[in-house]
């Protein structure tokens, strides 16, 4: 995916957003569908940690439990599948659709897109906007995890790359539904650029450079 830099804290753009909070048309909309946003810079930070906690040791999915099947029935018509990642050595971190459409330029095939998910059972689950190669028969992850996983669990669907969100997001209980909404209501009041797909092919760490010990921040940012 185009990346973008970042500027500034998870912590201090939530305070950010709150303090627009007043004026935004997203606040209206989200109490409108019943979406409390936190009254107070304490408890706007109270629930950035939560969510903190909720995203924190996020991991393919060992099994594709009860929680795992919900959720993914929930992204696609299409059954979860299990991949190995098997990327080349200049493959792109983060940049899955430019590494299939590169992959493609030299073996031909076609791009799969769907969702990569992430678990952090039993509290929470995501689905990444993923892009896989596949020949028709044969389906390959041409790109690599940041995290050093060597599987991933992958939601394809019938829909372009871009033609769905690039992340969904669910909790399993309902205090900390409340938190996702109010956390991503807030996050679409923080304006942000993306990088094209050239700046970030330019600027994302090859596999070759992860492979001998280089890191690099996995989604960067760059907030107006």
């Amino acid at each position: 995916m185009g990346q973008a830099k970042q500027r500034g804290t998870r912590d201090e753009r939530i305070a950010q957003a709150q303090s627009r909070a007043k004026s935004d048309p997203a606040v209206s909309a989200a109490r409108a569908n019943g979406t409390a946003l936190p009254g107070s810079l304490q408890e706007a930070m109270q629930m950035s940690e939560r969510f903190k906690q909720l995203i924190a040791n996020l991991i393919t999915p060992s099994v594709v439990n009860a929680q795992v099947q919900q959720f993914a029935q929930s992204l696609s018509n299409s059954a979860p599948i299990f991949l190995n990642c098997q990327p080349e050595l200049w493959s792109r971190q983060s940049c899955c659709d430019t590494n299939v459409a590169k992959y493609i330029e030299e073996h031909g095939g076609q791009m799969l897109c769907g969702y990569r998910i992430w678990y952090n059972e039993p509290l929470y689950i995501e689905g990444e906007r993923h892009a896989v190669w596949t020949d028709g028969s044969h389906v390959r992850d041409v790109s690599f995890c940041a995290t050093g996983e060597t599987r991933i669990l992958f939601a394809p669907d019938d829909r372009g790359f871009d033609n769905a969100p690039k992340k969904v997001r669910y909790a399993f209980e309902d205090a900390d539904q409340q938190v996702l909404a109010q956390y991503e209501t807030l996050e679409r009041m923080v304006p942000h650029t993306q990088m094209s797909a050239e700046q970030a092919w330019a600027t994302m760490l090859p596999y070759e450079r992860w492979l001998a010990g280089a890191r690099m921040r996995n989604l960067i940012q760059t907030f107006k």
